[in-house]
């Protein structure tokens, strides 16, 4: 090999080469589904050739003003502050203090980019800021439903809330989700008043409150160098800032996040071989009921349900604790809707299947043919991991394939392939590899299930920590300047995709 082609070797390797590889990966792919779907008239539900950047539910908007200027700032002192401080041995509840500043900081400034938006009919328009604007659509808005809410009360509501009289008088969104969100705008303006910027602000500060248990997991996984690396990485992870400020689905990643560090809890102190059946479990009890509230505001939830029963399959020589763990944890989740039921007659299953009807006859079912069933499911991939930022996607499948690799040399050791000494090393680590593992199973089932149309970008926000803290990991095993280049790279493409993107969120 002469030393032109180890050059080129060697170059490849770089992490900040390999990014600049996956963005031009994904701008022929967008090209090639734009032409796929303007020659064969591909249906991929919300998302069409002519008026979006597809895969991406977002139209081409240039909006370059004096607004950058305060995102710039505050995106760069973040920079500056985590090495000059936040790297260091901060303790953890200074860190997460910051952090959740941080986080209110970042939003809200790159929430602004955009400037005003005219809104209204003609003659009668009239400008609102940027981050208040999605909530102005109250004919597809949980926030237009809540004077529903106050119109018949919270058990009314509840109890009609699948029938025609009332669940076809809702707004669209309204009518593909649970209630939660609804109920948890009702409570913001029962407390605050009902109002845009009341609405936009505690959207943002109760989503905040997810830096506490990403940092926890991470830690719990991983330690702590890897828990810092992956909460000042998730603070500037592009689709969970750019929809977190404008969107309820920040809300609605509170709990499914929360249902997973729950889990993790429960797996290290109630799974021990020798606890009883009926010995009580109260952090398995927590995941259920978490992940209830967490269903009762998005049935993405599922998606965290799914990962904990695949996480009890792979680790086989546990599954009878697992399974104790898996119980209790749905006696929570169950138990949560049946008190529901008995005070105000909510019916959950007839809630989804309504939900399910309304979806079906605006995207379809996704299975209409096979080409389509394809296309949707890799574009669905595809735009998530665009969402989520190049620099986390490229780092992630660095960490995967590594992952993949150590995992099957666990599976040869516990074969008896290889020397003992080795197999104690993989049992203490056994639980890092199955995180990443179980998530990569879980990812690509619900890819290929149809059970999303699209907009995943958005819907599948709650999934930030499976990337961001393998990524970390991965981060603190090389050079710090690794980190600093996938740091400024995710600050770069979350200040151009706000100038250039049209998100409507």
């Amino acid at each position: 090999m002469n030393d032109f082609q180890q050059h080129i070797q060697k170059a490849i390797r770089l992490i900040p080469v390999q990014i600049g590889l996956i963005a031009l990966f994904f701008c022929v792919y967008h090209l090639f589904l734009k032409y796929i779907m303007r020659e064969t008239g591909l249906d991929l539900g919300a998302v069409g050739y002519n008026n979006h950047v597809v895969p991406l539910y977002a139209q081409p908007s240039f909006d370059l003003s004096l607004w950058i200027l305060p995102a710039l700032v505050i995106c760069a002192g973040f920079l500056y502050l985590c090495h000059r401080y936040l790297l260091s041995d901060v303790s953890d509840n200074r860190l997460i203090g910051i952090a959740i500043v941080c986080f209110i900081a970042v939003n809200i400034s790159v929430a602004q980019i955009d400037g005003y938006r005219e809104i209204g009919p003609e003659g009668e328009k009239k400008r609102i800021l940027t981050l208040l604007e999605p909530y102005t659509r109250t004919s597809l808005e949980y926030y237009g439903d809540v004077p529903r809410v106050d119109e018949l009360g919270i058990r009314r509501f509840l109890k009609d809330y699948s029938k025609p009289e009332v669940f076809d008088r809702l707004s669209g969104h309204t009518r593909t989700h649970p209630p939660g969100g609804v109920l948890f705008l009702w409570h913001v303006s029962g407390l605050f008043g009902y109002n845009l910027i009341s609405a936009s602000l505690i959207t943002i500060l109760f989503t905040a409150l997810t830096v506490i248990p990403i940092y926890r997991l991470a830690e719990m996984l991983y330690g702590k160098q890897v828990a810092r690396y992956a909460l000042l990485l998730f603070l500037i992870t592009p689709n969970f800032v750019m929809f977190t400020g404008t969107s309820m689905d920040g809300p609605f990643s509170v709990f499914p996040i929360l249902s997973i560090y729950l889990f993790y809890i429960a797996r290290e102190r109630e799974t021990i071989p020798d606890q009883k059946w009926n010995e009580f479990r109260p952090y398995s009890l927590l995941t259920g009921l978490s992940l209830a509230l967490g269903m009762f505001m998005t049935y993405s939830t599922v998606v965290v349900g799914v990962f904990l029963c695949v996480i009890a399959l792979l680790e086989r020589q546990r599954f009878v604790q697992y399974l104790k763990v898996l119980l209790f944890a749905s006696a929570g989740f169950i138990g949560f809707y049946l008190v529901l039921f008995v005070l105000t007659g909510f019916r959950p299953i007839e809630a989804l299947w309504a939900a399910i009807k309304k979806d079906e006859m605006g995207m379809g079912t996704g299975y209409e043919s096979v080409g389509r069933y394809f296309h949707l499911s890799f574009a669905n991939l595809f735009a998530f991991l665009i969402g989520v930022g190049l620099p986390i996607t490229t780092v992630w499948l660095r960490q995967l394939v590594a992952t993949i690799r150590d995992w099957r040399q666990d599976t040869l050791t516990s074969e008896g392939k290889t020397d003992e000494p080795q197999k104690t090393w993989i049992f203490r680590h056994e639980h890092a590899d199955t995180f990443v593992i179980g998530f990569l199973i879980t990812l690509l089932f619900f890819t290929f299930s149809t059970l999303f149309t699209m907009e995943v970008e958005r819907i599948w926000i709650f999934m930030v920590p499976f990337f961001v803290i393998p990524v970390a990991k991965h981060l603190t095993a090389r050079p710090i300047s690794d980190f600093y280049w996938v740091m400024c790279i995710l600050v770069a493409q979350l200040i151009i995709g706000e100038v250039l993107l049209y998100t409507y969120w």
